[in-house]
């Protein structure tokens, strides 16, 4: 099997796999993703395939990386990052400092509270 339909089959298998997780139908989806309900469905049974800004869509409408999306990353590491983060880090620098001195008093302050 080549890797383009290994791609292929992990994109639909994790594309599901996320929207299941996230407690999505595929209206819901589409509509968070500004696109039609059906697209989704013809991107899980793999009729069609997404432009790459469809892709992003998507991924920011599962809180996850395009690599996680894709099958590059795996989706076990989902557990280990707050969608929240995931959110920050795509955010412009002064926003991600922010949210760094944000965490980092946070963080400060519950060790100082134990």
């Amino acid at each position: 099997m080549s890797i383009v339909k290994d791609a292929g089959k992990a994109f639909r298998l994790n594309l599901r796999s996320l929207r299941d997780l996230r407690g999505m139908t595929q209206s819901e989806m589409g509509a968070r993703a500004g696109i039609a309900p059906a697209s989704i469905s013809h991107f899980e049974t793999g009729q069609r395939a997404p432009s790459l800004d469809t892709l992003i869509k998507l991924a920011d409408a599962l809180r996850v990386s395009i690599d996680t999306l894709l099958g590059r990353a795996p989706v076990e590491n989902l557990a280990q990052v707050d969608p929240v983060f995931l959110q920050a880090s795509r955010a412009d620098v002064q926003t991600l400092e922010t949210v760094r001195r944000v965490t980092a008093a946070i963080l400060a302050e519950a060790k100082h509270s134990r």
